[in-house]
């Protein structure tokens, strides 16, 4: 193992943090997301008929206007890895004010797990701290159908 020379000084590396613009949706205008039926056909189009569970986000501005979608993660069958540092680095990064969470069920029945209703509070509990609003979570599945945790009352 190398020794430490120590009249040798330390370079600490400096990092550039750069947002992306990629490919998204084609949409008529910028949508505002005031209802769940509002942005469930945009994040279907979005996730499309994955056979895996895809965990996005829409970034959002103080009057819900979609400024953005990030994919998140790309799961199994059953399941996605999500966590709240993946899901607020981009709203963090376009300067959003409130972010929807959204993944679909590739079963086709959109409605939520005790995991799905567990991460929705979870990412709820770091917006707030953040001062990043957590306007909705919206399972989509099958054929249009889809299920809003706010509108259930579990967010």
């Amino acid at each position: 193992m190398p020794k430490l020379d120590p009249t040798r000084p330390y370079s600490i590396p400096g990092f550039r943090i750069a947002l992306v613009r990629e490919p998204g949706v084609k949409l008529a205008n910028k949508p505002q997301v005031r209802f769940p039926a509002e942005a469930a056909p945009m994040l279907t189009q979005y996730i499309g008929e994955s056979d895996r569970e895809v965990f996005v986000v829409a970034l959002l501005t103080i009057r819900h206007r979609v400024i953005g979608l990030h994919t998140v993660s790309v799961g199994c069958l059953s399941s996605s890895l999500v966590h709240p540092r993946e899901v607020f680095k981009p709203a963090i990064l376009a300067g959003s004010a409130a972010v929807l969470i959204a993944h679909n069920h590739p079963s086709g029945d959109p409605d939520p797990s005790g995991e799905d209703v567990a991460l929705t509070r979870r990412l709820a509990s770091a917006g707030a701290i953040l001062g990043i609003e957590v306007i909705d979570h919206i399972i989509v599945g099958e054929a249009g159908r889809f299920v809003s945790l706010k509108d259930r009352g579990l967010l």
